[in-house]
């Protein structure tokens, strides 16, 4: 029972990481599907880059690595949730040390932009503020291209291969968490904002 807790936890983790790259993309100045092109037939899940799988995954690792240390200093062993998604993956674990250096630098340099893109739409738009969010989403995504780049010189092309098709397995729409459509002008739920 506990274990299906723990992946219905998981789950919904990812869930809201997903939800949450899809409402930074309008905060950062990219329009969103809707604003593309109005339907009223439902749209299919578009499919996510890799670079992104990638940067969910990192961002994942790197918070299942602090509730783990967080657990170990409350006298817990949380060993099972930081090497649960390396298990996962079948890497070494002298192959993901990259895995987990990567998910730390990328989280924070991902945490940094983001606080710099709120502060800009906190100070409401400008003349400059469009330009200023694309400068951080450009820079985001290089970040993410950096820390690919990174993995791929580390790790052995066959674990590469096996590692993105994990990717897109973990991350497919049957493993997503179903969502209400949200209405449009109605504001995030209050676990989404900050």
């Amino acid at each position: 029972m506990a274990r299906k807790s723990h992946y219905t936890s998981i789950s919904i983790l990812l869930g809201i990481i997903l939800m949450l790259c899809g409402l930074l993309r309008p905060a950062m100045g990219q329009a969103t599907p809707s604003q593309q092109q109005p339907s009223s037939v439902p749209s299919q899940p578009r499919p996510v880059s890799m670079e992104h799988l990638y940067w969910h995954f990192l961002v994942y690792q790197n918070y299942l690595d602090t509730k783990a240390e967080d657990l170990r200093t409350h006298g817990k062993d949380g060993s099972g949730l930081r090497n649960q998604l390396q298990k996962k993956t079948g890497l070494s674990d002298a192959e993901f040390v990259h895995i987990r250096t990567s998910s730390v630098r990328l989280t924070a340099k991902v945490k940094d932009l983001d606080a710099k893109a709120v502060a800009i739409q906190k100070a409401g738009a400008s003349s400059s503020s469009h330009d200023q969010l694309k400068a951080l989403t450009d820079q985001r995504e290089a970040s993410i291209n950096s820390e690919i780049y990174y993995l791929k010189q580390n790790l052995p092309p066959d674990k590469i291969k096996a590692f993105e098709a994990f990717l897109t397995q973990l991350f497919s729409p049957n493993n997503a968490v179903p969502r209400p459509p949200s209405s449009i002008g109605q504001p995030a739920p209050a676990a989404v904002q900050k």
